[in-house]
């Protein structure tokens, strides 16, 4: 197997030969092993090749429509990986509510200096 790096959906969806839609997909109902350089959720991704087809070929029954063994769903392996990227999300949703509540904030109190009577609505024309 070889040890190349995938840069963006389109690289990945070509190796697996899949759309990047389905990529994306697999990458959150079946956890495929992609990475996020700047941890962020809505970044750029890249995936090893290896990781990839060693990836397809242990799920290849559930991305064929089968379901997965029991022992893979309780293999302790797997539920580590799984926790650890739901972790990650997480914390990633979590930073990302903390600053849409900053700037829903900033915007209120920016309205509320902005307006004559203080409240951020305009006055009432008669």
């Amino acid at each position: 197997m070889e040890h190349r790096i995938l840069n963006g959906w389109k690289e990945i969806s070509s190796h697996i030969e899949r759309g990047a839609r389905t990529a994306q997909r697999w990458e959150l109902r079946f956890g495929m092993p992609v990475h996020r350089p700047a941890n962020n959720r809505r970044t750029a991704v890249v995936a090893f090749a290896d990781e990839l087809d060693v990836w397809l070929l242990r799920n290849s029954n559930a991305l064929n429509g089968g379901s997965q063994s029991v022992s893979d769903e309780i293999n302790p392996a797997n539920l580590q990986e799984i926790l650890l990227r739901l972790q990650f999300e997480t914390k990633a949703l979590a930073t990302k509510l903390l600053h849409l509540e900053r700037k829903l904030h900033e915007t209120t109190n920016s309205n509320n200096k902005a307006s004559p009577l203080g409240n951020g609505s305009p006055e009432a024309s008669p």
